[in-house]
């Protein structure tokens, strides 16, 4: 519980220091995908399901409601804890409640509860290819790095009850943290590729989908495997220049290319 608060102080510490509410929601659910903190990614989405619901309420707009029932949902099908589930079934019967009140009888869409729901109706595949085409001509702008972009874009699929896009998207972030991992030697990105693409397993109900997740993964821990070679030759080559040359230990600190023929 100790644990648990400290995290959740630190979110709200987070959200102050954000533009937005949505934007820190949003962050901290990437956090917690990647720390694979089930507990933290039910909270979160509970706190974005309430976001939504201040909105709703205000706006008295169905479409609202319909975001907010699929934030509970997600939270809800996520949620391992008796208590929390209570929680959130509490906040669903609010939410039904007041949307019965304020328009009429209106009762939102829990899609995310169907047992044989698969995203939306829509051609699939060519929405998701144009989603990706307008996200990458997002990125490259100050304010957008690629994994906000992609961040963003993962709560508004989880909002709209789009299951392949929110898929696709931790795919995608699941790639970017590959690449960057590959590009830059850098080790710590691996487990975070591995993160996004076990999240977006245990949310593919297609088999070849599923392939295509687990090739990536096995892909990744290959290349994982190559970067962490070269990474302990290049230490081992480092111990061995400072026992034996401080000259050359000095040149390559100070990139002197014209020492290179020492």
């Amino acid at each position: 519980m100790t644990s648990l608060a400290n995290k959740l102080q630190d979110l709200e510490l987070c959200l102050k220091s954000q533009h937005g509410e949505e934007i820190g929601y949003g962050r901290a659910l990437r956090e917690a995908i990647l720390g694979k903190d089930l507990f933290m990614e039910v909270e979160v989405l509970k706190c974005l399901g309430d976001l939504r619901l201040k909105k709703a309420k205000l706006s008295k707009d169905s479409a609202e409601f319909d975001k907010t029932a699929a934030l509970y949902a997600a939270a809800l099908l996520r949620c391992t804890d008796p208590d929390m589930g209570q929680t959130l079934e509490h906040r669903i019967g609010y939410m039904e409640k007041l949307s019965g009140q304020l328009l009429q009888g209106y009762s939102p869409h829990f899609r995310w509860l169907f047992p044989d729901y698969w995203g939306t109706a829509d051609s699939n595949v060519v929405r998701v290819a144009e989603i990706g085409i307008k996200l990458d001509r997002r990125v490259g702008k100050p304010w957008h790095s690629v994994e906000e972009t992609y961040t963003e874009t993962l709560v508004t699929a989880i909002a709209n009850s789009d299951m392949f896009l929110e898929l696709e998207i931790l795919k995608s972030l699941g790639d970017l943290y590959l690449q960057k991992g590959k590009a830059i030697s850098d080790v710590s990105q691996f487990p975070k590729a591995a993160a996004m693409y076990s999240k977006a397993l245990s949310r593919c109900g297609d088999p070849e989908t599923k392939l295509t997740l687990e090739h990536r993964t096995r892909y990744m821990e290959k290349i994982r495997d190559i970067v962490k070679k070269a990474s302990n030759f290049r230490q081992l080559f480092s111990a061995m220049v400072i026992c034996y040359s401080p000259r050359l230990e000095l040149c390559l600190e100070s990139s002197d290319l014209c020492m290179a023929t020492y």
